[in-house]
């Protein structure tokens, strides 16, 4: 039975969700403190899957209390249930928050919400590799990204085009953007899986606040990832996007291949973060031996980062075909009959790509003779190949923007 703590400072509120959750008694145990410091006191007695919380509260308000969380129990998830919407707040929260719902909440956003962020652990079983990613309050871009990114937003002509440009080339960004503006917090009817749509619904305002916390929108100085990472995972990541869009048959689809391709290998930075020993030393047994990455991180974490990448994707409450798409771009067949069209799109260009730079493509040729596909492959292959030309052309602009 999952466990379930619900703090806010106001009885009678608790006293709603009790009422709100009844329903829910048989499935989880739920605890319903009074204010941070009663929540301390329950966190000591036993750990809970979920931390759910206002955010203004008095003495520990609701971002101490989930900074606590993190960093003494990083596996529980945390969601900050709050009325109050103040940017500031919300930017602080941020770094420390999986998720954000709006007050009033209804019992089916809460529940969804929470039996969703349950669900997700089953894709991580290992419990030291969901505490590593439970620590994390940021993941790192390069600097150059993140100072391109302040100087746009500086501009008096910035627009939201104009930054979008800038965050799509990151994927630590482009994650971070989507996390928040994919939180209930906004209230949006559907999924947004666009990072120029969600640069439109967040504004300008919230995203300068972001960019000026260095916990949330922050660059490689600090972190434990080493810059030739960064320059790998971004410039893969980008060149798999570009791909997915420009060949994927649903055009219908083109945008949101090209967000889950720019974040599809997320949990590489994670890793890479969270467990950096862990990390050199999967790449120097791939390099050693030949082996794909995730081949070998199945066998020293028991997790891949493609796994690793889904999870946190799925605890910030992106869209479930991101999530899936990045969980199986290596194996899309887990998927079943038809994978469907974004995650098979994603699967033939990061592969097309990996293979234009010289690494095995890992297609799953199997499965794109059953499915009728395998004819596309030369099409990914050749696209994957004419990118990485542009990128060793002297003078090409986009080779510019990918250092």
């Amino acid at each position: 039975m999952k466990r379930i703590l619900f703090v806010d400072d106001d009885a009678s509120i608790l006293e709603a969700l009790k009422n709100l959750l009844r329903r829910q008694r048989h499935e989880w145990d739920m605890i319903f403190a009074l204010g941070g410091a009663e929540a301390v006191k329950e966190l000591e007695k036993a750990p809970f899957d979920v931390v759910v919380t206002d955010m203004r509260m008095p003495g520990m308000d609701g971002a101490a209390l989930l900074t606590l969380v993190r960093d003494r129990y990083p596996s529980s998830a945390r969601i900050v249930l709050s009325g109050h919407a103040e940017q500031d707040a919300v930017v602080r929260a941020l770094p420390v928050t999986h998720q954000f719902l709006n007050k009033p909440c209804d019992a089916a956003t809460l529940r969804s919400v929470i039996e969703r962020t349950c669900h997700l652990t089953k894709l991580l079983q290992n419990e030291a590799t969901r505490a590593v990613i439970g620590k994390l309050d940021r993941l790192p871009s390069p600097p150059e990204t993140y100072h391109r990114l302040t100087q746009a937003l500086s501009r008096n002509d910035a627009t939201s085009r104009t930054v979008a440009a800038v965050l799509e080339e990151d994927p630590a960004m482009s994650a971070k953007v989507l996390q928040l503006v994919n939180s209930a917090y906004f209230g949006l009817a559907h999924r947004v899986t666009s990072v120029t749509q969600a640069v439109s619904y967040l504004g300008l305002g919230v995203l300068r606040a972001l960019a000026l916390n260095a916990h949330v929108l922050g660059a490689v100085e600090g972190t434990t990832v080493s810059r030739a990472t960064l320059d790998e995972v971004q410039r893969k990541a980008l060149a798999t996007a570009t791909v997915a869009k420009q060949r994927i048959r649903d055009r219908a689809l083109a945008n949101d291949a090209f967000t889950a391709g720019i974040i599809h290998d997320i949990g590489r930075l994670v890793v890479a973060l969270g467990m950096p020993a862990k990390f050199r030393e999967i790449a120097e047994a791939s390099r050693g031996s030949g082996r794909a990455p995730h081949l070998v991180e199945e066998e020293l974490l028991g997790v891949t980062h493609a796994e690793v990448g889904a999870y946190l994707l799925g605890v910030w409450g992106l869209p479930f075909s991101v999530v899936e798409t990045t969980a199986l771009h290596h194996t899309p067949g887990r998927a079943g009959e038809d994978p469907g069209e974004l995650l098979m799109a994603v699967h033939l260009a990061a592969c097309a790509v990996a293979e234009a730079a010289g690494e095995s493509d890992g297609i799953d040729h199997a499965l794109c003779s059953t499915l009728g596909r395998s004819d596309e492959i030369d099409g990914y292959r050749a696209a994957a190949r004419a990118y990485q030309e542009r990128l060793n052309s002297p003078g090409d602009e986009s080779r510019t923007a990918l250092r």
